[in-house]
């Protein structure tokens, strides 16, 4: 593996709680307050689908037309899959999950990353309890994969670090399959919350720097005066790996 990539990897998987916390609070807030399977879905895609910074309301509009045509579109990942493949069906899996979301309208590689995550996260990964369809594939086959979910933070992340591959979607995700194989693309995805609150913007330039606004302006990252020393020191050692 890439030495720079394995040093900040290193970091990530040390330091995972942070992230956990922020993200089980997320899930737990667009999950926990339904019964209905059907709410839960819809509750967890509008809350992702709505992270957008610029979402275009008509088109994401089409969308939840489409899902609400039948309560059994969501009732089921098999089932959710075949609506947004034209009432075709298709395996479940992860990728098919990513395959077919990205391009609904309103969704895109982005977005329809972050919601795979999330169906990864709470079925397979840390919020388990959360888990609401029963064919969710048990593990990751090796046919199948996850993306990063890339953004500006990220794109600024691979821009700090030297990297040599087009910074873009495809290129970030294929630059850490071609120079860290074999890695969790659950725990790279911890670069968004490391990324996010190091970044700091004056005179529309982006800059390196521990970012307490950003810290507290997350719903649910600890708040206590403990935690905020401990992030601000691990955010400065993430920012020294990132700079060497």
């Amino acid at each position: 593996m890439n030495k720079k990539l394995q040093s900040i990897y290193s970091f990530l998987q040390t330091n995972r709680k942070y992230n956990q916390i922020i993200q089980s609070g997320e899930y737990n807030a667009a999950l926990s307050p339904y019964e209905d399977k059907f709410d839960k879905v819809y509750s967890l895609l509008y809350s992702i689908l709505n992270s957008q910074s610029q979402l275009k309301m008509d088109k994401s509009s089409e969308f939840f037309k489409l899902i609400s045509k039948n309560r059994n579109n969501l009732l089921s990942a098999a089932n959710f899959i075949e609506c947004l493949n034209n009432d075709k069906p298709m395996p479940v899996g992860f990728n098919n999950f990513f395959e077919v979301l990205k391009k609904q309208p309103g969704w895109g590689d982005k977005t329809a990353a972050l919601f795979v995550k999330a169906i990864y996260q709470t079925h397979i990964g840390y919020a388990g309890e959360l888990k609401f369809w029963n064919d969710v594939p048990k593990n990751l086959a090796k046919d199948d994969k996850l993306y990063l979910p890339v953004d500006a933070v990220i794109y600024f992340i691979f821009e700090t670090i030297g990297n040599p591959c087009k910074n873009t979607f495809k290129g970030i995700n294929k630059f850490i399959n071609t120079n860290a194989p074999g890695t969790d693309f659950e725990i790279w995805d911890d670069l968004w919350f490391w990324g996010f609150i190091t970044q700091k913007t004056e005179n529309n330039t982006r800059l390196n720097g521990f970012n307490e606004a950003k810290y507290w302006n997350l719903l649910h990252s600890p708040k206590d005066p403990k935690s905020i020393v401990e992030v601000k020191s691990l955010a400065n050692d993430f920012i020294k790996l990132l700079n060497s």
